[in-house]
């Protein structure tokens, strides 16, 4: 009987079409999830309505001819409302979230891309710097910088007295955002900054995936600006017509003495734009507060005509890594620049459109677009993939 059952649930839940289903109602529940966890925090701006007739009516005509149908203008109105700037071509959140499914989860390898450790190996193979790794977690197994398997004890006595590191889990949660990224630095077992052991915040707070990591220091260009966080590009690149597309550029930027430099909507980060040149937009906004800085707050300096005169290694630094992992057709970059103007890839994930669309006024997809979304509606994406 227990054979029989088994051969029955194998032929059941084993096939790939009932594997792809599955991963599809995933995907199904991560966008429902992240647009609820939009929504809600910007429940009542979605709700108001600023957009003019003329520019519905551009909306509806824009839409119709692309996506083939016409759409709600709320994210529209949202995006309009909060940067002051209205752009015909915004891409609402759920419409941007199905495609990014698409793109990513039609043969489910971002079930495995999506754990941060493997960035490492996709990086060496591209040639790409990454930030030294001191030790990892995988399924609570422990390694160690050389990729050594060892015990539980062995990595609590070897990071008794480490000294300052930065530690982070691995696999994010379903808000696309990490959480208990922390800098520690570890005597005698304890951190010195919280006074914990530093057995008790790592059982505490990171279970069995996470990454132990030096704490990277920025180039002068970036950490000029502030100094504290690991300034760095959020850049999202596209497999789109046999080529790599570089879709959209922001910058993300640290204050109030924090040491990462975006966790999300809740706290006080800093974002701008980056032009081609590489200078910096005129302001950057913080979405807690929901108001823009026409200079760092903490450090006084002015984001207009700020140059970062390396930018333009960063994007052919993402069209490497990316090449070294094609399976993800659309894929979001943190890079960095090292003290040394070495770019350095701190991690890949899906993307998000809604910073630089709510906080830039830039549509995400900018000239592409209306191409974009005709593959869409053409692919009729509307249901669970």
């Amino acid at each position: 009987m227990k054979k029989k059952l088994r051969n029955l649930f194998l032929s059941i839940f084993g096939s790939y079409s009932m594997r792809s289903f599955i991963i599809s109602c995933s995907a199904y529940i991560r966008r429902q999830y992240l647009y609820r966890y939009f929504a809600n925090y910007f429940d009542s701006a979605l709700n108001k309505n600023i957009l003019t007739k003329e520019q519905k009516v551009e909306i509806d005509k824009f839409y119709k001819k692309n996506y083939g149908k016409k759409i709600d203008y709320k994210w529209h109105n949202l995006f309009t409302m909060y940067s002051g700037k209205f752009d015909v071509k915004y891409i609402p959140l759920d419409i941007f979230l199905r495609f990014v499914d698409k793109m990513n989860t039609e043969k489910n390898y971002y079930e495995v891309l999506k754990d941060k450790n493997f960035l490492y190996l996709c990086a060496d193979f591209a040639g790409v710097k990454t930030p030294k790794r001191y030790f990892y977690s995988i399924n609570d197994n422990f390694f160690d910088f050389d990729n050594n398997i060892i015990s539980k004890e062995s990595f609590y006595e070897k990071m008794s007295n480490i000294g300052e590191v930065f530690i982070k889990p691995t696999a994010f949660d379903d808000s696309g955002f990490a959480r208990n990224c922390r800098v520690v630095n570890v005597v005698n077992g304890t951190d010195i900054y919280s006074g914990t052991s530093i057995k008790d915040i790592i059982e505490e707070n990171y279970k069995k995936d996470f990454v132990v990591q030096e704490r990277i220091v920025c180039h002068k260009s970036l950490s000029d600006i502030y100094s504290k966080s690991v300034n760095t590009f959020s850049v999202s690149s596209l497999i789109w017509n046999n080529q790599i597309k570089i879709i959209n550029y922001a910058f993300k930027i640290g204050r109030e003495n924090g040491f990462v430099d975006w966790n999300g909507l809740g706290n006080k980060s800093l974002l701008t734009g980056i032009k081609d040149d590489g200078c910096l937009y005129d302001f950057a906004f913080c979405i807690k507060e929901r108001k823009k800085y026409y200079a760092h707050p903490d450090t006084g300096v002015k984001f207009k005509d700020y140059k970062i005169d390396l930018f333009p290694k960063v994007g052919e630094t993402v069209k490497k890594l990316h090449s070294a992992i094609p399976w993800l057709k659309f894929c979001s970059w943190d890079i960095t620049i090292d003290k040394e103007g070495t770019p350095v890839v701190i991690e890949t994930e899906k993307p998000v459109a809604v910073a630089s669309q709510l906080i830039l006024g830039r549509a995400y997809f900018k000239e592409n677009t209306a191409e974009i979304l005709s593959f869409i509606g053409k692919n009729k994406i509307n249901k669970l993939l």
